[in-house]
């Protein structure tokens, strides 16, 4: 074999090592990637309060292929019951994660903008901020956060949904804020529905530096309902493994309905004819009828939602 022969065999080598390279190459592979969600719906209209370009038309390419099949939201109720529970604590959309992670820090102005312009109408499915919110929360950055703090600033009675979504996400991003600083918020929170958020949170974590600020918040709070289940957060940082009333041992309804967060379970006893309910007990025995404690917002069906 003469050095010619060898030199173009090296030659070809080399050349398809760099294409075998390209191909698998960062670049390529994210061109691919982007080009497949693309083609999962290559003839959607992007809605008009997307921003205009490739990643206006990938984030509505992943919206669609999220979105609910049409038998979960036939009726009023359900529709209303899954908008509250997608909004809020999101619905694990995985084509919007798919695009999150293509895109990466590229999409957070798509997201951003979609968050802020896109109109929430009432019972209306979708609810295109919303996914906006699940994509900020998953892309994570500095730039992501500011997105979902500004959404904290708009409190207009049709975006309330978006506003208990981004600070649903908000305290489950870590370095946001601790437990007292979230405890610290109480006092001063108008929604009353964010407020049960935030004690959700904080009891879920039991943590002894927010009990200072929950006695405060306790001290301040005139609504009898907030009044319960700030108590109920100060009594199981103090009653580890214990359960506890929500409503500082009122049981208007002639029952005790107590709250075991730590074996998520609830369970009821006979008002006592006098006394007044214990405020702290202990977990009831296996075999008590007890119920799941359930703290997400569930998809109503009909009948559940008939009898609430």
């Amino acid at each position: 074999m003469n050095i010619r022969t060898i030199l173009i065999g090296a030659g070809v080598l080399a050349l398809g090592g760099y294409a075998l390279y390209d191909y698998y190459g960062p670049e390529s592979k994210l061109a691919r990637e982007l080009k497949e969600i693309e083609q999962l719906e290559p003839d959607v209209k992007t809605p008009e309060c997307f921003p205009k370009g490739v990643n206006g038309k990938l984030f509505a390419v992943a919206v669609t292929r999220d979105l609910r099949p049409k038998a979960e939201l036939e009726n009023d109720v359900t529709r209303r019951s899954a908008i509250k529970h997608d909004c809020i604590r999101g619905n694990e959309p995985k084509t919007v994660q798919r695009v999150v992670n293509a895109l990466g820090a590229q999409g957070v102005p798509v997201y951003a903008e979609v968050l802020e312009k896109c109109p929430v109408v009432k019972d209306e499915y979708p609810v295109y901020s919303c996914f906006a919110l699940d994509a900020l929360f998953a892309e994570g950055s500095k730039e992501s956060v500011a997105a979902l703090e500004k959404a904290l600033t708009v409190k207009d009675k049709s975006r309330k949904n978006v506003y208990l979504g981004a600070i649903y996400r908000l305290m489950n991003t870590r370095g946001w804020k601790n437990n007292a600083q979230l405890a610290q918020s109480l006092p001063t929170e108008t929604e009353w529905e964010a407020k049960e958020l935030m004690l959700e949170h904080i009891r879920h974590h039991k943590d002894p530096s927010a009990k200072p600020d929950l006695e405060k918040a306790y001290a301040a709070e005139t609504d009898l309902q907030e009044r319960g289940g700030i108590k109920a957060a100060i009594l199981e940082i103090d009653n580890p493994g214990k359960c506890v009333m929500n409503d500082e041992g009122r049981a208007e309804s002639g029952s005790c309905r107590y709250s075991c967060t730590e074996i998520n379970r609830w369970f009821s006893t006979p008002k006592p004819a006098r006394g007044g309910c214990p405020l702290v007990v202990d977990p009831p025995a296996e075999t008590h009828p007890d119920t799941v404690l359930n703290t997400a917002t569930p998809v109503a069906t009909p009948a559940t939602a008939k009898n609430k």
